[in-house]
């Protein structure tokens, strides 16, 4: 899938899992964890390990945005 940004893959997966965090702080640090792990692995190989497949990607683009 060509077109993703980094922050957008990213924001995909910090949306997914928004409700299991206890706070902002921890949903700060999960991202900052998810950058890091993006920087090592790079966007194919992140898509795989966050599971960011089509239909997940399509679901995150259909939740309207604040």
């Amino acid at each position: 899938m060509a077109g993703y940004t980094k922050e957008f893959l990213i924001d995909a997966v910090v949306a997914r899992y928004a409700g299991v965090h206890e706070s902002e702080e921890k949903a700060s640090l999960y991202k900052r964890m998810l950058e890091v792990q993006y920087d090592m692995e790079g966007k194919d190989k992140f898509r795989v390990s966050a599971s960011l497949d089509a239909a997940a990607i399509r679901e995150y683009k259909s939740v309207p945005k604040m």
